[in-house]
């Protein structure tokens, strides 16, 4: 059997174009123009290109040679090994091949049955019959079925002869069935019928009138019709007006002259779909050699139609690939001379690039250093080096960070485990305060790490600043604001104090007067009662005006230092409670947790945390809008914790940051001048304002 892939004209072709290629190859000569290289160029890339398209080729045509042969194997083990007996027979009636079942049928090895005649096997009154069916065959070149009887000496069985005309070969290939005795024809029949079933190919059978008779599951599952909505219709309505009446005439008198039929059809589903099936049909004869029966096999070929289609797409996009990449090339090698000389520009850009970063680098006040993957230093500003004196060449930075006993307080080893960091990409940038001992004494500075992305190697650049002079100044800060802290908690005192003193001078002076004197006119109102009543009238206005003036005077007083302070900051707070339910109508909860914490007070945070309730409370009158306000008092071993919550229409941050919010800002003053702090938030219920202040207690650390 002559192979039906030859690729040895291809690899010859190959062969070929690559020995010139290499006779092509000259040896270096003197420098050509760049015009002469970019066609070089050129013809070079279109070159490889046609040796890549001509390898996947190559390749191509050798995956499906052997896929033929494995192919081609699998048939002949499939001829063998079939359950069914195969022969081919020549023009002379002789047996030129035979498989295993044959064999078993007549009852021979194979070499008894090669180049005999398959006639003498034959029952003597079935032989001319037989010879008139293989001459038909012969003849004809049709599908021919004969039914006839083996000699009794072989099997003396009915056999099913079915044979078609092999032109490439000049054979008849014959399928001999046993078809046996009734009952073994009913067997036979009852295992074909399994076998229908089973199969995943489309089977009907139609009459000689072209009228379905039977189908079997995989016809309903392939179009979707039941087997009695197919029987007794022809089958045409399956195409559903896809193909012309032309087609199926053409169909019909291929069938007639060659004795079957194959090819593709385009149908409908009973859901109206389309789909393409692969259509073999095949003519079965009675006795007398009419036709009684067509058989017609289908397989739905829709998704490999679709795959072919999508190939050939994906073939022309190939081309057209190739198409576009010519040109693009084309393009590219128009452009190439540009970029070379955009390249040698962009190269000297780079270098006077690099003179600028060193020139710049090298005049910062910074202390910079570049490191590469292993943490040696490439390179190191001038600043570095008068920083820490002259530096060897290669000096590997995290060594001397880990080692150098200058650094103060493991500063170093600080720094390099952030460099290492930065290197291993677990952080992009690390930052550090530390301290370093100099000959002028001990300097603080800041580093700062950071990668530097670009395409070659990784680099670490360390910028070192100086701070000691921001340090110096956040110490003299800090001392100033401490100071100004103790002065604020003076001038509170002082302030508390001088309003004390002037509430009982107020007390003792002008209320001892005021008494009095409402005692006087007390006296005169009684005594003018009967007989002055005008006077008394009088006098009863100037009484009220009296007590007005008193009662002035309490609030006075009570605005200034109340006197329930005296009685303890618990009197006082309950004391401020009522008053502000008389003067607001606001009602307010007072809850205490542990009375016990008034006594770990101090006075000074007594006088604070009264004053604080004074002016949330005024805040809650003026500001809030509220119906209902709850004061909550707790400690612990640590703090004081004062919350004072309210319903109203709470405060924004924007209100919060205000530069005339001076009752914010004296609460402030007063927590920190004492050491804690305060926050103003919403409360549970979400609607509202809620200031929370902490305290802490003499003795006691400042809580977490």
């Amino acid at each position: 059997m002559s192979e039906p892939f030859d690729d040895g004209g291809v690899l010859a072709r190959l062969r070929e174009q690559a020995e010139q290629l290499a006779q092509q190859r000259q040896p270096v000569s003197p420098p050509q123009s760049n015009e002469d290289v970019m066609k070089q160029l050129h013809e070079l890339e279109v070159r490889r290109i046609e040796l890549e398209m001509q390898s996947a080729a190559l390749a191509e045509l050798e995956q499906l040679k052997n896929e033929f042969e494995s192919s081609r194997d699998h048939y002949a083990q499939l001829y063998e090994q079939a359950p069914v007996s195969y022969f081919s027979l020549a023009r002379e009636n002789i047996i030129t091949r035979v498989n295993v079942a044959a064999c078993s049928l007549l009852r021979r090895d194979k070499t008894q049955l090669l180049g005999r005649r398959f006639e003498q096997f034959i029952a003597p009154q079935a032989q001319g019959g037989f010879r008139y069916f293989l001459d038909a065959v012969f003849s004809s070149g049709a599908r021919q079925v004969l039914e006839t009887q083996l000699f009794e000496g072989v099997a003396g069985r009915m056999v099913r002869i079915e044979a078609n005309f092999d032109a490439a070969s000049a054979t008849a290939r014959m399928l001999v069935t046993d078809l046996g005795d009734e009952h073994a024809r009913e067997s036979a029949l009852r295992r074909a019928f399994v076998i229908l079933d089973s199969i995943r190919e489309g089977v009907l059978v139609t009459d000689s009138d072209n009228r379905i008779i039977s189908v079997n599951p995989a016809f309903t599952a392939i179009t979707g019709y039941q087997a009695e909505e197919a029987i007794g219709r022809d089958p045409s309505f399956l195409g559903g007006g896809t193909h012309l009446p032309h087609f199926y005439e053409a169909m019909w008198r291929s069938l007639h002259r060659d004795g079957s039929w194959y090819g593709e059809l385009v149908n409908r589903r009973k859901n109206g779909e389309r789909f393409v099936e692969s259509l073999s049909i095949t003519p079965m004869h009675s006795q007398d050699g009419t036709i009684s029966h067509f058989v017609g096999v289908f397989s739905d070929i829709t998704e490999r139609k679709l795959a072919e289609a999508d190939l050939r797409e994906l073939h022309r996009e190939l081309d057209q690939r190739v198409i576009e990449r010519t040109t693009e090339l084309l393009r590219a090698n128009q452009h190439l001379q540009l970029e070379v000389h955009q390249r040698e520009r962009a190269q000297e850009a780079l270098r006077d690039a690099e003179r600028f970063f060193h020139a710049t680098i090298d005049s910062l006040t910074d202390r910079v250093l570049v490191l590469d993957q292993s943490g040696s230093v490439l390179h190191a500003n001038q600043a570095c080096l008068a920083f820490v004196g002259q530096m060897p060449r290669a000096l590997q930075y995290l060594d001397f960070c880990e080692t150098d006993p200058r650094w103060q307080r493991s500063a170093g080893r600080e720094l390099a485990a952030g460099i290492r960091s930065v290197i291993a990409g677990s952080a992009d940038t690390f930052a550090l305060e530390y301290e370093f001992a100099t000959r002028a004494g001990p300097r603080w500075s800041q580093a700062r790490i950071s990668r530097f992305l670009g395409e070659g190697p990784l680099r670490v650049v360390v910028a070192h600043t100086d701070i000691t002079e921001r340090k110096l100044m956040d110490g003299a800060l800090r001392q100033s604001h401490a100071q100004l802290r103790q002065l604020a908690l003076h001038l509170e005192t002082a302030k508390e104090d001088e309003r004390k003193r002037i509430s009982r001078d107020i007390h003792d002076e002008l209320g001892q007067n005021l008494l009095a004197l409402r005692i006087d006119i007390s006296m005169l109102s009684a005594r003018t009662e009967g007989s002055h009543p005008r006077l008394h009238r009088r006098v009863g206005a100037v009484l009220s005006n009296v007590d007005t003036t008193i009662k002035s005077v309490r609030g006075i007083m009570n605005e200034l230092r109340p006197m329930a302070l005296d009685l303890g900051l618990q009197a006082a707070i309950e004391w401020q409670v009522g008053d502000f339910r008389k003067r607001s109508g606001v009602a307010c909860r007072l809850l205490i947790r542990d009375e016990a914490l008034f006594s770990a007070i101090g006075s000074q945070a007594e006088i604070v945390l009264f004053r604080i309730v004074q002016e949330a409370l005024s805040n809650v009158m003026r500001h809030a809008q509220a119906s209902q306000v709850e004061i909550e008092l707790s400690s612990d071993a640590c703090a004081v914790y004062v919350s004072i919550s309210d319903n109203g229409i709470g405060i924004t941050p924007q209100q919060q940051r205000k530069k005339q919010c001076f009752g914010l800002i004296g609460i402030a003053e007063r927590l920190t001048a004492l050491g804690g702090h305060f926050e103003v938030g919403m409360p549970a219920s979400g609607a509202g304002c809620r200031l929370a202040l902490q305290i802490p207690l003499q003795g006691a650390g400042r809580p977490a």
